[in-house]
């Protein structure tokens, strides 16, 4: 794997192309499973958590393990595989009558997700120059956002037109159609790399950048699980818009500051994020009307445009090129239980308040002592001392 200086290659720009097509039927079920969940099967905010976090506690499990498949078998198989296992258990979902059957073809869909992220990921880094990690990163994700600036909108449009079963056989069958762009991943390597005389479930590399991830993003987890409803709540008649905005805002900033974590690096830009989401999540507590959802969606925008670029670059570098989807499998397991537990956190403490937006209140909190404690989680984590400290032997 040795990338030239290009990077906006036809088969980068192709690979984007087919995990926006795979995001868009994912982001779909932003909008349709909260309000299918409280409205159509009668379930509560707890509930509403349970039934969104299923599908990321179920990638977390088996994230760990698909890693070292993609390190041998090549990229190719996992993206392939988890994108039409994922496809069909979104499908699944129309026939679901109970809430406990929405939480089971959810956590099939979280299955097929570990896959295809991991086997994306690392095979978007394959092709990308070494002193361009978080660059590559900030457009990756832009295929995930740019998906979410009309998926959510699609999705309620379609569930209010169509039915419900029509978004989720809609959705999953976009998930299975972006499949077929797994053709431009690499496959399995011609020598497969030896196996570790010792097997290790979590990359060292990954843990600690992965720990700031997950305490960075528990709050924007809740805000994505609740968003529709609150907004609905507040007088918002298309909750899909809220999406809209916090996708608007994600890729503009992602797009013209691409390079900006190579050059602030990870723990400048991670405060930066982290002060942005305290200050938009407690903003959605005390602003509890339509302009003030609008608003504090921009912020909290701003604050995850680019803690997930900077931290998988640092990941990325901290990890031999033999180990790479190993340690991406690694990081992505923390942003898996993040979404598995952000959900049901936020939904909890709103059950006990009587109020959905405390919930917020309860995420900000979170936000604001991962930004008290993210020198001393980060503060010596850097590509010279990590490959010292963790011994590893890096071929760039």
């Amino acid at each position: 794997m040795n990338p030239t200086s290009r990077l906006l290659t036809p088969r980068f720009v192709l690979l984007c192309v087919g995990v926006s097509v795979y995001f868009l039927g994912l982001n779909m079920t932003l909008s349709v499973l909260p309000l299918y969940v409280e409205g159509e099967l009668g379930g509560t905010s707890t509930q509403v958590g349970i039934a969104v976090s299923s599908f990321g506690l179920a990638a977390a499990v088996v994230r760990p393990l698909v890693g070292p498949i993609g390190d041998r078998r090549g990229r190719r198989i996992l993206i392939a595989v988890g994108a039409t296992t994922a496809g069909l258990g979104t499908m699944a979902t129309a026939t679901a009558t109970t809430i406990s059957m929405v939480v089971v073809f959810r956590a099939l869909a979280g299955l097929g997700e570990a896959a295809v992220f991991v086997g994306a990921a690392t095979a978007i880094q394959d092709m990308t120059p070494n002193d361009r990690r978080a660059e590559a990163a900030s457009y990756f994700s832009l295929s995930i956002y740019g998906s979410l600036f009309i998926a959510p909108p699609l999705g309620e449009f379609v569930a209010e037109s169509a039915g419900t079963d029509t978004a989720w056989l809609l959705a999953g069958g976009l998930a299975v159609l972006a499949a077929a762009f797994s053709i431009l991943a690499p496959g399995a390597p011609a020598v497969a790399p030896p196996k570790p005389s010792k097997r290790v479930l979590l990359h060292r590399a990954a843990l600690r950048p992965g720990l700031m991830l997950f305490l960075g993003i528990i709050g924007y987890i809740g805000f994505l699980t609740f968003a529709a409803l609150h907004a609905a709540h507040v007088g918002i008649a298309n909750t899909g818009t809220v999406f809209t905005v916090l996708a608007a805002v994600i890729i503009v900033l992602r797009t013209v500051g691409a390079r900006l974590p190579d050059r602030l690096g990870p723990l400048t830009t991670t405060r930066i994020s982290l002060s942005c989401s305290f200050v938009g999540l407690v903003t959605l507590y005390l602003w509890q009307e339509p302009a003030g959802v609008y608003v504090a969606t921009a912020v909290i925008a701003v604050g995850q445009t680019f803690l997930f670029p900077a931290l998988f670059a640092l990941v990325v570098d901290n990890a031999p090129d033999e180990e790479r989807s190993h340690a991406i499998s690694t990081q992505s397991m923390f942003f898996d239980l993040a979404f598995g537990l952000g959900g049901p956190l936020i939904g909890v403490v709103a059950d006990i308040a009587d109020d959905r937006a405390a919930g917020f209140l309860a995420a900000a909190c979170v936000s604001g002592l991962a930004l008290i404690f993210s020198g001393r989680i980060l503060g010596d984590v850097h590509p010279t001392t990590t490959q010292a400290e963790l011994g590893l032997r890096s071929r760039r």
